[in-house]
């Protein structure tokens, strides 16, 4: 799935960028996801019209929010991604359920959309905090991972730079659960390694919106990842 984090202080720019590369490279991504830096750069209003593009492919949209704030302030935002056509949002874990997620889960519900939570971020840093050992000797990740299954998310975002953890939260979560995998590319992940190791999507940014053929390069990332039993 594509990550389409582009970055242009010109709003009708990257709007334009924006769209280009999802038309080049439907054929080839199984979903969107987006991130604040078209939120902020754009509004919502405006990102709406991307959304509106992908659901004409049929690709669902995720909303990369990491919502993780107290539960009026989870829910405002919540509804706001509702009502620019969002399938998905990903909330982080770290406000926990009571007065914290409880609304964001409440309105996926009652609108039937979905939420992914976040278990284990890409970046070298996250092993400071996500392989620390919480409560009774469990590491941060694996007790996220069991409140995953709790809280009945939709799917986890797992390091595609960790197929070890990947692995692991698989285990945890067994078959079912969706995982989804950022970091594939640009910050090292391998999609085969991450593929191999229980991911069930990987996000691809960089790789793919940053090269001069996106299209080639998403199908290359296709190719690398496809079983042949």
């Amino acid at each position: 799935m594509l990550a389409l984090d582009l970055e242009d202080p010109d709003p009708q720019a990257l709007l334009y960028k924006s769209l280009k590369i999802l038309d080049e490279v439907k054929e080839y991504i199984c979903a969107l996801k987006l991130n604040r830096q078209l939120l902020l750069t754009l509004g919502l209003k405006t990102v709406s019209n991307i959304v509106s593009r992908a659901h004409e492919y049929s690709l669902p949209t995720i909303m990369d929010a990491k919502l993780n704030d107290v539960a009026h302030t989870n829910a405002f935002m919540m509804r706001s991604f509702i009502q620019s056509g969002f399938d998905a949002v990903i909330a982080s874990p770290v406000s926990g359920w009571e007065g914290g997620l409880d609304s964001v889960f409440s309105l996926a519900r009652e609108h039937d959309r979905g939420i992914l939570l976040l278990v284990y971020m890409s970046n070298p840093g996250a092993e400071q905090f996500y392989s620390k050992t919480f409560g009774n000797s469990k590491l941060m990740f694996e007790y996220f991972s069991e409140l995953a299954l709790q809280w009945k998310a939709q799917g986890l975002v797992v390091a595609g730079t960790r197929p070890e953890i990947i692995r692991q939260v698989r285990t945890i979560v067994g078959p079912e659960l969706a995982i989804y995998s950022p970091g594939i590319g640009a910050q090292g992940g391998d999609a085969k390694r991450a593929s191999d190791a229980g991911a069930t999507y990987l996000i691809v940014g960089r790789a793919i919106y940053a090269s001069l053929t996106p299209s080639q390069a998403a199908n290359t990332i296709n190719q690398a990842t496809t079983r042949h039993d």
